[in-house]
């Protein structure tokens, strides 16, 4: 059968109903056509009975397929019944009158049944399965049929004319037949409609196959006038044992296919003549036939209904104590009981819980158990109150667990059996062993921050929401003489009116403390006069409120910190720049004069360098011109001694003017102005390289340049840097048969460094510090031409940018020379990551 609607089923059977299966208007139809078919089938059933039994209506059928449709469908379902109550009054060939009255009887009466029994029952299964739902069924189907065997009484009245003396007799057979079709139909209608798993017909297989088929072929051949007992009444007798086997047994689709099955049996036989009652008017068959099967399908229904609640009340109490036996394993507590002696006594290990330590209780007081101490109240007392047959709650005890304590917790209430004699008591114990250590810990932490309060210089003190002093450290209370005052709970409003030198600093503490209160809002002052001790001292004070997690006020904290000697300190301090700002202008005024005569000491040396760079270089002309037009005119003149002196004029005047050169390179890089840029040594190292290699093509040097040297430096004075270095290596390593000039990245201390290292003639490292000296030569001109300037240059460049240059050498071996340029260079880290 179709399913229940949604306000009638389980909680387990709301569920939306599967993809593929879902309601559609053509299955309503076929539903409803289904119904009005059914219907029209028991009721041309009904009417055989009918004609069999001479007129009279032993049932009708019908009823309790309308019930069952309108309790299972309600108005879904009406169009079935109502054409199918149609059709049979129509196929009854009865009159107008009767057709309209029969037919709202059939309809109304089954509807209002329906009605009521879905506002009744929350499950249409309850009817089945409660003894109170079996009860309610069973009323509402004779109340049901009362309006509906009215109705066909009137029908039966206006179209036939049935005289006043038959209306009982009509009346009553229409509301026995009613009811009884009803319950014939409606109850295996009901169990089938179950959604049950089709499993629970194939228990019990065998037995039921030989019980059932033992009933029902007794019911037939008794009812089919057989005796196979000296009284066929006895028959019926031996029947019941097997339908009260069959409602204990069986499930209800079962018991309740087989009574609809042996219900018509019996009705047929009946209406045949052939039953036990066959010597009694049909009437009077028809009465005992109803009451034998009423009163069948009561003791089942109630029968089954019970065995139902049994087996649901077997299903919760074995659900319960599922439910507390797994709250029991996964309890962290320990279950006991006490008998009469106040002595512990075994319980099953799943139901004990929780163990603590392996100590042996069984028979034991717990006063009686080695290593226990009790914390809350003695032991004594602790019986007595045992003694009395009270409860008690979270009894504290300790008992020794190796090299720690562990504490219990335990509660218990006295049992009493059934005729109120103490049997004992039951409890728990629960380990509180870490909440022991959380108070320990929490008590230490309090008195560690308590210290740390009292420590303080500051003033500080808590008051709670109602502004009453609830902390006040040790400052606070010896600098206001409050340590011989009652001050806890109090307000300073309260403290004002017994200390009356304070009452001043007191009544203004809490206007602030009010306001605070009601805007909860920070308060800060940056000077108080306190005149309140024995010098006025000057305080900053905090008022902070303390709100709780709703934003509500929930107190205040006061710190006051006495900046007296802060305040003087500035006093002294302010004084101090005063002075000292007097010094840095007299500074300042004499730096001036200083830096106007150094300014005017640079413009003397620029008017030197200008005379040096002029003045000087006409006699060095003249000197080197007639010398060498001495030698072109009369050099014949002149011995080989003559023309070698003139020869030395020449270059020594020649040298003199490089050495002016020099000088000047010296003097210009030393004024120059550093415009730093990152500049990549790489491109710059290779365009020297070229240079030099272009001077000297018929020398073969090893140029080691890697890519991406990057430095941060004026692009200008890094090249005459590189090109120094690279010239001295070139000039070096002259005499090598592989000369090998090598430039990379190194650290010079903090620094990123830089340096050039070549294989050449290399350096005393005992001499280094001549290396930048202007003019100051390790080698002599013969080999090594020079004046000595380059590394002075290359020197001042360096510092020129902050940074710094070192060398290191072998004589023979080669030397290195590093160099960085100052701390700006470490950003180029960053560009080459």
């Amino acid at each position: 059968m179709s399913t229940p609607p949604q306000s009638l089923q389980a909680p387990s059977e709301q569920a939306d109903p599967p993809v593929g299966r879902a309601r559609t208007p053509g299955h309503g139809l076929a539903v409803n056509l289904l119904i009005a078919v059914a219907y029209c089938l028991l009721a041309a059933l009904s009417f055989r009975l009918r004609d069999v039994a001479s007129g009279q209506m032993p049932m009708w059928a019908p009823m309790g397929l309308a019930l069952f449709a309108l309790l299972q469908g309600g108005a879904r379902w009406l169009p079935g019944v109502v054409v199918g109550v149609l059709a049979s009054a129509v196929l009854a060939r009865q009159g107008a009158a009767m057709i309209v009255l029969f037919s709202a009887g059939q309809i109304l009466a089954p509807w209002a049944g329906a009605a009521l029994l879905r506002r009744l029952t929350a499950r249409p299964t309850d009817l089945l399965e409660r003894t109170d739902g079996a009860l309610k069924l069973l009323a509402l189907i004779y109340l049901m049929a009362v309006p509906s065997a009215l109705a066909t009484l009137a029908g039966s009245v206006l179209a036939h004319g049935v005289p006043p003396d038959r209306w009982l007799e009509i009346g009553s057979t229409a509301w026995l037949g009613d009811a009884l079709g009803a319950i014939v139909t409606v109850l295996p209608l009901l169990a089938w409609g179950a959604r049950r798993p089709l499993q629970q017909l194939k228990r019990r297989l065998p037995e039921q196959i030989v019980v059932v088929g033992a009933l029902m072929a007794l019911l037939s051949v008794t009812f089919a006038g057989v005796a196979l007992l000296p009284a066929p009444m006895l028959q019926l007798y031996v029947a019941l044992p097997l339908v009260v086997w069959v409602a204990l047994r069986f499930p209800p689709r079962v018991g309740w296919t087989a009574f609809l099955i042996t219900s018509m049996m019996a009705l047929a036989g009946t209406a045949n003549g052939t039953s036990p009652f066959s010597p009694h008017p049909m009437q009077v068959q028809l009465l005992v036939l109803h009451g034998l099967i009423m009163l069948t399908a009561a003791t089942a229904l109630f029968i089954g209904a019970a065995m139902s609640e049994k087996q649901a009340a077997r299903r919760a109490l074995r659900e319960r104590e599922s439910h507390f036996r797994a709250l029991t394993l996964l309890s962290a507590d320990w279950h006991w009981e006490l008998d009469a002696e106040l002595r512990y006594h075994r319980l099953p290990d799943e139901l004990t819980g929780a163990h603590f330590g392996d100590t042996e209780l069984d028979g034991c007081a717990p006063w009686e158990i080695p290593g226990e101490e009790a914390l809350t109240q003695p032991w004594g007392l602790l019986r007595q109150t045992l003694e009395r047959h009270e409860a008690f709650r979270d009894f504290l005890s300790r008992r020794r667990d190796g090299s720690r304590w562990r504490y219990l917790a335990s509660s218990g209430e006295p049992v009493f059996d059934a005729s109120g004699a103490f049997s004992g008591y039951r409890g728990v114990s629960r380990d509180i062993t870490v909440e022991m250590q959380a108070r320990e810990a929490l008590r230490e932490e309090e008195f560690r921050l308590r210290a740390l309060v009292d420590a303080l210089p500051d003033l500080i003190v808590l008051k709670d929401r109602h502004l009453r002093w609830r902390l006040a450290n040790r400052a606070l209370l010896d600098t206001r003489c409050l340590k011989k005052t009652a001050w806890l709970g109090a307000t300073s409003e309260e403290l004002a009116a017994h200390l009356p030198s304070l009452s001043e600093v007191l009544l203004h503490n809490h206007a602030i403390a009010q306001e605070v209160a009601r805007t909860c809002k920070p308060h800060f002052e940056e000077q108080v006069v306190d005149l309140a001790g024995n010098d006025p001292r000057v305080y900053d004070v905090s008022i902070i409120p303390l709100v709780d997690d709703d934003g509500a006020f929930n107190g205040l904290v006061s710190v006051r910190r006495d900046v007296t000697a802060q305040r003087e300190a500035a006093r002294i301090q302010a004084e101090h720049v005063q002075s000292v700002q007097s010094q840095n202008d007299e500074l300042e005024r004499r730096v001036g004069a200083r830096t106007a005569a150094l300014e005017a000491a640079v413009k003397e040396l620029e008017a030197f360098s200008y005379s040096v760079s002029h003045d000087l270089r006409a006699p060095l002309r003249a000197l080197d011109g007639f010398s060498r037009l001495l030698v072109e005119d009369y050099g014949d003149l002149l011995d080989e001694q003559g023309r070698e002196y003139l020869a030395r004029i020449r270059r020594n005047s020649q040298r003199m003017g490089e050495l002016i050169d020099d000088l000047l390179e010296l003097s210009r890089v030393s004024r120059a102005e550093v415009r730093r840029t990152l500049t990549n040594l790489s491109d710059v190292a290779r365009d020297i390289a070229r240079e030099l290699d272009a001077e000297a093509p018929s020398r073969q040097v090893q140029w080691v340049i890697p890519e991406g040297l990057w430095v941060d430096a004026d692009p200008g004075l890094a090249r005459i840097v590189l090109e120094n270095l690279l010239r001295n290596a070139w000039k070096f390593t002259r005499l090598q048969p592989q000369p090998r000039i090598e430039i990379g990245q190194s650290r010079l201390g903090e620094q990123t460094a830089y340096y050039v290292r070549d294989n050449g003639a290399g350096f005393d490292m005992a001499y280094v510090g001549r290396l930048f000296a202007p003019f100051q030569r390790l080698h002599n001109n013969r080999e090594y031409d020079g004046s000595g300037i380059g590394l002075a240059i290359v020197q001042r460049i360096i510092r020129l940018h902050g940074g710094r240059v070192a060398a290191e050498g072998v004589p023979g071996q080669g030397a290195t020379f590093s160099f960085s340029f100052g701390a700006a260079a470490e950003a180029v880290e960053a560009v080459e990551a």
